[in-house]
């Protein structure tokens, strides 16, 4: 990067504060490790929305802006920048958290999948990058969010992205046709459909055509309920990963108004009162700490397991939590950590015993996969460069639970005690929040505007089927003042029981799509769920054996709701009762959308660029 400008040098002085040396394992890309003293912003968290507000914010030359990751970028490795070797990093760039044990999944328990790494998710997701239907957010308006509609979300979906069409020979055999105007030409993420697509996949979507699904033209205007092709973050030209750090950091990493430091976590945030001014960090527990000032702003985007975290350690949380370890109490806010959601997953595995050629079986030949990968480093061509998923299917509860199941379902969920599968002791204001997410969640189920199911799908049985829309809430809390430890993450899966009366659904309805006429010829044979689970009982088994609670996608933990509801933050993304301080992440997520997440991350931090701006 460029040394900073004579006419900010002033502003900035380069001594960070109470230091007489370097910062221990302290990096500003591209500068000597020292800080500035003060910046208009600062950042906290420089993964996929902490870059974009970062960038944004930065386009005025005037403002200066400090985004802080404890992270560092990652190294450039075949697994994050082939698309089809996505999510093959491990652990590398990942937090090592592990949820509280999980009752609806007989104790079992599993990783919160936070990214530890500059760019956050995008560096280590599967790369799909599609969108909720117009209901899914239209829910977040009826809420009490005025400006957060399908209409007002739009603009910005499009502002983050380059859409790029299959090639022709493959929109002609598959038919990947799209809606120009649902989709932005000039973004920093390209957004491509996918330019190898193995043969046996048209008879899936056959499939799901005879099951009655209906087959979207587009599933990113607004119509993303069916069965569609989905675009990955993969740019066209170089057959490569499109992600936050590509797409907003690096093209900017010049400006001298925006610096990133990296390996570095943020402690607790200073306050004034119930202003904010600061954050103070750290390289490690025990290691020096630091304080910068912050002129305008401070912007958690940590993501919906660290932001929360940091939140409750600076005083701002559930009161008794709070004054149990100690912490003096800033703003009593209930909701900071609760109201946690994600899309629990049940892995289909199988096989066509009459498979096409070439398949994704194939992959497991070494010698067929050797070929694959000549072939993509040669001309950028074949399976690895497409991301992991091309296609999904969205379905409605009406499609998955026929009468008298569906009715069933309904009359379960209205009939239930708004407190009755929350935490014990919940605070009334998030009781009543639930309470009017579930009236709505419902009247948009029966008006069949939402999906409340997901069928990740490719040329073959297996299925990645998960809910989208679950009625059990969980939450991540701090059980320690030392904020070098994890937070303590509890999906609390299936603990509303209509989840599972779901999910028994979606078992059988994904079951009879391999029966459907099209696929007869392929000879599927499904090996989980077991053939030998046909009861219902034996379903709920099956699934409270396999279940996995992530998807991913966690969000929700300081919700943008009323805060007679349990919100955090308000339509603006202004923390309740606190001056000074922004979240701009998945966390203020109400109710987690029908997708998978990352391109709606992107459009919330391109808007809350916009209402920061608004306000400078």
């Amino acid at each position: 990067m460029s040394q900073l400008t004579t006419g900010l040098l002033s502003t900035l002085a380069l001594v960070a504060v109470g230091l007489a040396a370097p910062l221990d394992n302290a990096r500003i890309i591209g500068r000597d490790a020292a800080i500035a003293s003060s910046y208009d912003y600062i950042v906290v968290g420089g993964g996929t929305s902490g870059l974009v507000v970062a960038d944004r914010l930065s386009e005025d030359a005037r403002r200066t802006v400090l985004v802080i990751e404890a992270g560092n970028l990652d190294e450039g490795d075949d697994a994050v920048l082939i698309p089809g070797l996505a999510g093959g990093t491990g652990k590398k760039y990942m937090y090592n958290i592990t949820c509280e044990p999980q009752p609806g999944i007989n104790g079992r328990t599993y990783g919160l999948l936070a990214a530890h790494v500059v760019g956050g998710g995008t560096v280590v997701n599967g790369m799909a990058f599609d969108r909720g239907s117009a209901g899914d957010y239209d829910l977040w308006k009826d809420m009490g969010n005025p400006g957060w509609g399908w209409n007002d979300l739009l603009p910005y979906f499009k502002k983050s992205e380059t859409y790029t069409q299959s090639p022709p020979a493959i929109v002609s055999e598959f038919g990947t046709q799209f809606d120009p105007s649902a989709h932005g030409l000039t973004g920093p993420v390209h957004s491509s459909m996918p330019s190898f697509v193995y043969p046996a996949l048209k008879f899936v979507f056959k499939a799901w055509e005879q099951l009655g699904i209906t087959i979207p033209v587009d599933g990113a205007n607004g119509q993303a309920i069916g069965a569609f092709w989905m675009p990955s973050s993969v740019n066209p030209v170089t057959a490569t990963r499109s992600y936050a750090r590509s797409a907003y950091y690096d093209p900017n990493q010049g400006r001298p108004n925006f610096h990133l430091l990296t390996g570095q976590t943020v402690t607790k945030l200073v306050l004034q009162g119930k202003k904010v001014t600061g954050v103070t960090f750290a390289a490690a527990s025990g290691g020096h700490v630091t304080t910068v000032s912050a002129g305008k702003e401070v912007i958690l985007t940590a993501g919906a397991g660290h932001t929360p975290q940091i939140l409750q350690l600076s005083g701002i949380g559930p009161k008794a939590l709070l004054q149990g370890l100690g912490i003096p109490v800033v703003n009593d806010l209930p909701g900071v950590g609760r109201n946690f959601q994600d899309h629990p997953v049940y892995y289909f595995t199988g096989n066509f015993t009459n498979d096409l050629n070439p398949s994704p079986a194939n992959m497991s030949n070494p010698v067929f996969a050797a070929q694959m990968m000549d072939l993509y480093k040669s001309s950028k061509q074949g399976p690895y460069a497409n991301g992991r998923g091309v296609a999904a299917a969205f379905l409605k509860l009406s499609d998955i639970a026929v009468q008298p199941q569906y009715r069933n379902i309904i009359n379960a969920l209205r009939s239930q005690d708004p407190a009755a599968y929350l935490p014990a002791g919940t605070d009334r204001t998030i009781i009543d929040g639930y309470k009017t997410q579930r009236e709505l969640l419902i009247a948009y189920i029966e008006s069949g505007r939402v999906a409340i199911q997901e069928s990740s799908f490719a040329a073959a049985p297996n299925l990645g089927v998960a809910l989208q829309k679950p009625f059990s809430r969980g939450t991540i809390n701090i059980n320690t003042t030392d904020p070098f430890a994890n937070p303590v993450a509890d999906y609390r899966v299936l603990s509303n029981p209509v989840d599972l009366d779901i999910f028994v659904e979606m078992v059988k309805t994904n079951r009879r799509l391999l029966t459907m006429p099209a696929l007869a010829a392929l000879g599927p044979i499904l090996i989980n769920p077991p053939p030998s689970a046909i009861t219902d009982d034996e379903i709920r088994s099956a699934i409270r054996a396999n279940l996995t609670p992530t998807f991913a996608h966690p969000s929700s933990t300081c919700s943008m709701l009323k805060l007679e509801h349990g919100g955090v933050v308000d339509s603006s993304l202004r923390v309740y009762g606190i001056t000074g301080l922004s979240i701009a992440d998945a966390s203020i997520i109400p109710m987690t959308p029908a997708t998978h997440l990352s391109s709606t991350v992107y459009a919330i931090a391109e808007k809350a660029s916009d209402l920061i701006k608004a306000r400078a």
